[in-house]
Formats: structure tokens, sequence, C-alpha cells
């Protein structure tokens, strides 16, 4: 399998969805109910469980993307080790929803030197020594940049230590920070006057998708698996006469996480259900040919998961800008206490607010701070979208 590598990140477009023709999805839903009824059995949604898809880890454990040590591998070591070094800095712009801190873990892996970040409840403070880059001659690695301020007027001096502790010293330092910090510094501090252009990973296509989510199945389960999708019980993530994975499903996947790894895997994740274990006592007795049938095919082919579609998020009513607001900070900031969200927001009750995105979905409480969910930053970003404001490049 052949991951993307970096790109610039001024080239990064997000991957196109399938195309949408109307008139044939028409036909070939009239053809279905009467020409095709017989030709494939499909189930029902309240004959699907998802109880027992939680038991197993490829669907539950998010996977540590090994790609990207092997793409900062190729994009990095050699820089690192190189004798003679024009530029000693680079810039990661990394996508957003990362949960396992990957940069961080690649350069602990590599046995490089990591600058972490300050406690974020001192950068509101008045009391702030001088930041140092710590004397080495090895490479630093300095990651989640949006660890390192506050959109507020005393939470950027930090940063702005930072960028100018960067332009003098001469130890080679790779800098990262998710694409919607890197567009809020850019504005805030210049930080891309100080920083190089930015580089990021290339987004995950169809194909490349496709062939990742199926390896990560095949290393947990020892017989085929198939996937249909649950209306009309059409084999999805599968493999053409040419052997590649191109089918609308994928499309539509990869458009939709922006072509962001972890993050398409929880939308499938989500998707994913089993037909209920008592299945056979919600089929009425006209349909029990039909169910056989179909448990002859499991049997014979190997283990089916049905996809289902999810349904649609949609903001609390009557607050959809404030709740925009909230979002975009979250974006910006990675997660943040509930205080400290109170600082960097317009008074909008912002306590009752998230609770409300809570419920809805479309955030979430880790330890102490609140962040995005992952699953729900493709209705986050059609919603800012909506809304008007300045975008990230993912």
């Amino acid at each position: 399998m052949q991951h993307p590598e970096l790109i610039p990140l001024d080239d990064y477009e997000r991957p196109a969805g399938p195309t949408v023709n109307q008139l044939d999805d028409w036909y070939q839903a009239l053809r279905k109910k009467v020409l095709d009824r017989d030709s494939e059995a499909s189930v029902t949604e309240d004959q699907l469980s998802k109880a027992s898809i939680e038991s197993i880890r490829s669907f539950t454990d998010e996977p540590d993307c090994a790609y990207v040590f092997q793409t900062l591998d190729k994009a990095y070591l050699k820089w690192m080790n190189s004798a003679v070094i024009d530029d000693h800095l680079r810039l990661l712009v990394f996508p957003p929803c990362d949960r396992s801190d990957r940069v961080a873990s690649w350069a602990k892996h590599n046995d490089i030197d990591v600058l972490e970040a300050p406690d974020r409840s001192k950068l509101l403070s008045r009391d702030l020594t001088e930041i140092v880059i710590p004397v080495g001659d090895g490479p630093l690695v300095i990651p989640n940049l949006e660890d390192w301020f506050i959109r507020h007027r005393r939470g950027l001096r930090h940063i702005r230590g930072l960028l100018a502790a960067l332009q003098n010293t001469s130890r080679l330092c790779l800098v990262s920070c998710s694409s919607w910090s890197w567009l809020y510094l850019k504005k805030s501090v210049n930080a891309d006057l100080v920083l190089p252009a930015p580089q990021s990973l290339a987004p995950f296509d169809a194909e490349n998708l496709g062939n990742w989510l199926l390896a990560l199945v095949s290393e947990e389960s020892g017989q085929p698996v198939i996937f249909r999708d649950y209306n009309d019980g059409k084999e999805i993530l599968c493999r053409d006469e040419e052997g590649t994975i191109s089918d609308s499903f994928m499309q539509q996947l990869a458009d939709d996480s922006g072509g962001i790894p972890w993050i398409a895997w929880q939308l499938w994740r989500r998707s994913l259900r089993t037909e209920a274990e008592d299945d056979s006592q919600t089929i009425d007795e006209d349909n029990h040919e039909v169910a056989a049938e179909r448990q002859q095919n499991s049997d014979a082919k190997g283990t089916v998961y049905w996809v289902v579609k999810s349904q649609h998020q949609t903001l609390p009513r009557g607050h959809e800008r404030a709740a925009c607001l909230l979002l975009q900070a979250l974006l910006i900031h990675g997660s943040l206490p509930e205080q400290i969200l109170s600082a960097v927001l317009p008074c909008i009750g912002e306590s009752n607010l998230v609770v409300a995105l809570i419920r809805s979905g479309f955030i979430e409480r880790h330890e102490n701070e609140v962040r995005c969910r992952a699953s729900a930053y493709p209705a986050i970003w059609t919603s800012l979208t909506n809304s008007g404001m300045t975008m990230a490049a993912f």
C-alpha cells in the first residue's frame, strides 16, 4: 500500500465526492424496486445491532496511523541528519482532531528532543518567563503550537516570545500545529513571516482510504469480510475488475472526512452494524426464505457488516451563530477548559451552549477540557462554511 507523502499546504485539495446524477439515481431506484426486487437481500435498520461492533478491536481502538511515522521519517530524518543546513526551521500543518499526538510520538520514537508547551493556565498570567530554545546539538520538535497561546489580549505574549526565540536559534527545529491554529496565527502574530512555508499530509483519496480500512480489518479478522449497504444490500468497500477501490461510498467518505484518515475512520466505524442476534424473531413468516438465503450467503462468503448512513447533525436551533463561534474557538485551540473558553468568546451563554453541543454530539469532555468530536468534524466544517467564516485548508 502506497501512502501519501507531505505536500505544500497550498496544494491541499479536499477529495471530491461522488458525481451525483439525480435522473440516474431515480432510474436505479425504480429498477431496483421493479426488476431487482429479489436480486439482493437487504435488511431494515431495526434488524441491525451496533453492540457487537464494540467488541472488535479494529472498530473500537483508533488506529495509530503508522504511515504518519513513515511519512515523517522520509520527510525530515534526512534533513535532521544533514551536515549542511540552509534553513533550520520546518513547519508541518497537521489535520485537526488528532487524539494520538502523533508528531510528539514520532519525535520520542526517534529520540528527538521535544519542547513541551507551558501550562495553559499560566498563559493569561502577567508573570511569564522568557522563552529560551534549549541548548543542544540535535534537532528539536515543537508539536502542537496551539498549546502555546490563548486567543486573548494577554494570551499571545508566549507565542510571540517563542517565535522570537526561533529566529535567534541555529538549532534545527520542526514545528507543527493544526490547520485552524495556523490560520489564526498568521493573522494574529504574523507567524508566516517567521516560519517557512508549511507542509501538510496529503489527503487520503477513496482508493487510499479503502486500502487502509481493509488492511485494518484484515489484521484482526481470520475470515473474509464483506460490507453491504443496508438499504439495498449492494456490496461496498470492494475492488473492481482492475483491483481498485473507487465506489461511491468511499468517495463520499473521503469527501466528508476531508481526506483526514482518523476522521474517516471515526465516520466509518459509526456507520457499521451487524445483524441482531435475535434477528430471526423479528422477521415475519413470509420472509423465512429471504432470511435463510441471506444467512447462507453470509456463511459462504464471510462475515457481513452492514453500513448505515449517519443522520445529519444540526446545531441548537436559534443559537447557530453562537455555536459556530464556540466550535471555531475549540478548533483553533484544540481543546480548552470551560473557564478559559469563556475568556476567548463573547458573552453567549457558553456553559449552557456547551451542554447542548455535548448532547447533540458536536463536542465532548476530555479530562478537564472540552474539544470537538472527530466524528462531528464534517458537520462542524459544513456549519462553519455556511456561516461565512474564514476556513482552514482542511
